[in-house]
């Protein structure tokens, strides 16, 4: 489990970087293509004007100025050029503004010539700039909800006479930032693309995550079976000799009961002897049966009837340790398929673990209940619980943290009810310190 997550882990911090990479490119990407088409708007712009600018001359925009009429009329002819390169460029405006900041030529309507040019404050350094001699271009500014750019060139009025010049208008041509709309695009499509990458790599996540489990599953799987292997042939070199003695003590028992019968004695601790040389030859068969796929013959059985003669043969062992087995008053009938001797061991083991549990006595608690088709058998303690204890490995054969402990009865108990179609947990208790023993098993009718 906790190797799983690391991997976890891992993956996420993996993802999260590539994600972080991804989505940084996106911006990056934007706010480079934004800046270039930014750029390239006001080179455009200020070659149109610097283009321009030549074909006016200082003297008619001062004669102008002055009301000659010559000089107006050229203004007009300025005009129509206006109007046809602002609609050739596809330009939003192209306007001649005095020193003073009234409009002289337009090429739109919206400005009309020897009324105030009311957009200079929008640009008010860059015409500052223009009327003391230098070309310069704005910002992206906000005119009327639409962004746009221009560009102001200096008109100059030379004197050869006196050899001096000046600044008698600004030549202001302006565009559309039109590239929004596209960077819009452009923007949708980076957040469907990197949604697209998201989505590609959760999935790739998920597989490569349940082959991973199914790898961890299946090694898993093999470890078991070898240990199930190894388990197998160290019971079979020793399952003759404990059977030798098993029989004798069987013999023994019936002798017994037939000498007390005889006797006209009725004790019915003597009828267990035979009984429970049975079930111990039945374990021992389960044991040898470990390290195998084979699955013994199973029969109706009936699980309240095995809770109760599991808490009766271990009743004294138990009041010696302090320890009560608390069962339920009354419980449903339960009927599982199963063995019913091998099915008593899961139960004396775990019974048998509680005890180990609590070196200071305390309660077994039992319930039964039934849920969706499953027999629910719950058995609680009041011990430390889980804690400190590897979970991982507490149904692997052969592991334990007790000292005279064999480490075979979780995976005994595991197997057996593996072998009935069913599952079994370990976990602590919610209620109380301590642990519980989760068992489901398929009910029939």
């Amino acid at each position: 489990m906790t190797r799983r997550r690391h991997w976890f882990a891992w993956a996420v911090m993996v993802y999260a970087a590539i994600i972080a990479v991804v989505w940084f490119g996106l911006v990056s990407l934007y706010s480079a293509s934004r800046d270039r088409l930014d750029q390239a708007l006001g080179e455009r712009l200020s070659a149109v004007a610097t283009t321009l600018a030549p074909k006016i001359e200082g003297r008619m925009v001062s004669g102008a100025s002055m009301g000659l009429a010559n000089h107006t009329a050229e203004l007009e002819l300025l005009s129509l050029d206006f109007q046809l390169l602002r609609e050739d460029q596809r330009l939003s405006e192209i306007c001649l503004t005095s020193a003073l900041g009234k409009v002289l030529v337009s090429g739109s309507p919206s400005l009309v010539a020897g009324s105030a040019n009311d957009f200079i404050s929008l640009y008010r350094t860059e015409l500052d700039l223009a009327l003391v001699g230098q070309t310069t271009i704005t910002d992206l500014y906000d005119q009327a909800g639409t962004l746009q750019k221009s560009a102001l060139v200096p008109i100059w009025d030379v004197d050869p006479e006196f050899d001096t010049r000046e600044v008698v208008a600004v030549l202001i041509v302006s565009g559309n930032a039109d590239f929004f709309d596209s960077l819009a695009q452009l923007k949708k499509g980076a957040l469907v693309t990197g949604f697209i990458v998201f989505v590609a790599l959760v999935l790739m996540g998920v597989f490569l995550y349940r082959i991973n489990l199914s790898f961890t599953r299946y090694q898993e799987s093999i470890q078991r079976q070898e240990n199930l292997a190894s388990m197998g042939r160290m019971t079979a070199g020793i399952a003759h000799e404990i059977r030798n003695p098993l029989g004798i003590i069987r013999g023994a028992g019936e002798h017994l009961q037939r000498v007390l019968t005889e006797a006209g004695i009725e004790d019915p601790i003597a009828d267990f002897i035979p009984e429970e040389v049975d079930r111990l030859n039945h374990i021992l068969s389960g044991y040898l049966a470990f390290g195998s796929d084979k699955k013994t013959n199973h029969e109706p059985i009936s699980l309240d009837q095995c809770l109760r003669r599991g808490a009766g043969l271990l009743k004294q062992e138990m009041e010696q340790a302090n320890i009560s087995i608390v069962l339920p008053a009354h419980v449903q009938q339960s009927n599982v398929m199963g063995d019913s001797l091998r099915f008593q061991q899961v139960l004396l083991n775990l019974f048998l673990n509680a005890r180990d549990a609590m070196p200071n006595g305390g309660n077994i608690t039992i319930s039964l209940e039934s849920r969706s088709g499953q027999a629910l058998v719950f058995i609680s303690d009041e011990g430390c619980g889980l804690a400190g204890i590897d979970r991982d490995k507490l149904f692997e054969p052969f592991w334990t943290q007790k000292e005279k402990g064999s480490g075979l009865g979780l995976a005994m108990s595991r197997k057996i009810v593996d072998d009935m179609d069913g599952t079994i947990e370990l976990s602590d208790r919610n209620d109380a310190a301590g642990a519980v023993v989760k068992i489901s098993l398929p009910l029939i009718d």
